[in-house]
């Protein structure tokens, strides 16, 4: 069993929502008391602040499996799938568990307005949520269903919902206090964040930085094929915004095979040719421009390449002596004198009209963001190393009932991860 990740994934589905009810064949339907300890730690004076009941392992698994579709957990179609899920969820109520008592450690249970606000807002989400849930699938007798008013419906919901909680011993308050466990634990992470400090993120970005140049200046295909841009841009680099004016996919898969069979001289002549029979839009588009229309505006309206507004809004980035562009394009891209300028070029796609956008440079804002980026992870790899620590230390391994939950025993390798 690893303690790991689990706020990334456990999360999403466990820690953000409750379903009870419905009848599901659990094992072999053992079932013991709702208060049963089913983990806890070594130390029985933290058991109430720690121990993690059969009837919140069940709350968190019954919606699982409800969410699922799954009425037997035992189908060898599902069993494993199952057992994965009954290991992360009692992973992740361990965890609760010990962020509720660290986040006392580290002086952090004070929500502010808006986490309260946003814990407020994630239950209410939920529970309305359930009581649609409800409400749909509820058991509504002779009655027809499409005959009550939604009004009618939602209340039926919001009563099998607060039936289906009642039998694990909860109410809809346990939704608020769970999604208040879910935010002190983010509290705990950045707590440790705070501890360790961004001088080893910074460094890494002043390492990769150096790494990111030599490459550029030794491999540039390799440089342009990475993400290296973000740690190391050269001088004299371009952000080239483009209005491709395209050629027709079976006009540009005849040059392609032109030149694939190494006929050049054939593929520059097609493709001039269909360069020339889209003379007149390329002027259109181009009139427009010189009239003072946005350039973004026209882009939208005529490019071929939509995507790449999409996804590149500021430009392609272009640097000195690159090769991921077609050889036109990239010798054109620095033929413009100042930000601004216009020029065009064809390739084997179509009629390029490109604009000097701006100067392609890593600013402060963009250094930071980076380094934003890298001291998260930093940050939460060390909490995942913590967490492991806390739990361990607590004990939990040798205290989880493996058998009730159906779950492998760790190995002594796995819990030292």
């Amino acid at each position: 069993m690893k303690f790991t990740k689990l706020f990334r994934a456990a999360a999403a589905v466990v820690l953000s929502a409750t379903l009870c009810g419905c009848s599901i064949k659990f094992g072999t339907n053992i079932k013991p008391d709702n208060n049963r300890y089913v983990a806890k730690p070594s130390d029985s004076a933290l058991l109430d602040k720690l121990g993690v009941t059969y009837a919140e392992f069940m709350n968190d698994y019954t919606y699982y499996l409800n969410y699922m579709g799954i009425k037997d957990d035992t189908e060898e179609s599902v069993a494993e799938t199952c057992k994965s899920r009954r290991t992360a969820i009692i992973e992740s109520l361990i965890l609760e568990k010990v962020c509720r008592i660290k986040a006392e450690e580290y002086g952090v249970t004070e929500l502010t307005e808006t986490e309260e606000e946003q814990v407020k807002t994630s239950a209410d989400s939920i529970i309305n949520d359930r009581i649609s849930y409800y409400a749909a699938n509820a058991d509504y007798g002779s009655v027809d269903p499409s005959t009550l008013s939604d009004e009618e419906k939602l209340k039926r919901g919001g009563e099998e919902l607060d039936k289906a909680l009642a039998e694990y011993g909860f109410t809809r308050d346990e939704y608020y206090e769970k999604q208040k466990r879910y935010m002190l634990g983010f509290k705990v992470m950045k707590a440790v964040g705070e501890e360790l400090g961004r001088s080893e993120a910074e460094k890494i970005f002043d390492e990769n930085a150096k790494i990111s140049k030599e490459t550029y200046e030794s491999d540039v295909s390799y440089y342009e094929q990475s993400n290296l841009s973000q740690y190391y841009i050269p001088e004299g680099s371009r952000l080239i915004k483009h209005i491709l004016i395209g050629f027709s996919n079976e006009d540009i898969s005849s040059i392609q095979s032109l030149r694939s069979s190494g006929d050049d001289e054939g593929a520059d002549k097609l493709r001039q040719e269909k360069a020339d029979a889209l003379a007149d839009k390329v002027n259109e588009v181009i009139g427009k421009l010189d009239a003072g229309e946005n350039w973004d505006t026209v882009s939208n309206t005529y490019t071929s390449d939509k995507t790449g507004n999409t996804y590149y809004p500021d430009g392609y980035l272009l640097v000195p002596n690159g090769t991921s562009f077609m050889k036109e394009f990239q010798a054109e891209a620095f033929v413009p004198e100042k930000i601004g300028d216009r020029t065009t070029c064809v390739t084997d796609y179509g009629v390029h009209i490109m604009l000097y956008a701006d100067d392609a440079k890593i600013t402060e804002s963009d250094k930071k963001t980076v380094v934003d980026n890298i001291f998260a992870s930093l940050t939460q790899q060390e909490f995942i190393n913590k967490t492991n620590e806390w739990i361990k230390g607590y004990g939990f391994y040798d205290n989880i009932d493996y058998d009730i939950l159906k779950i492998d025993k760790p190995d002594d390798e796995q819990t030292s991860e």
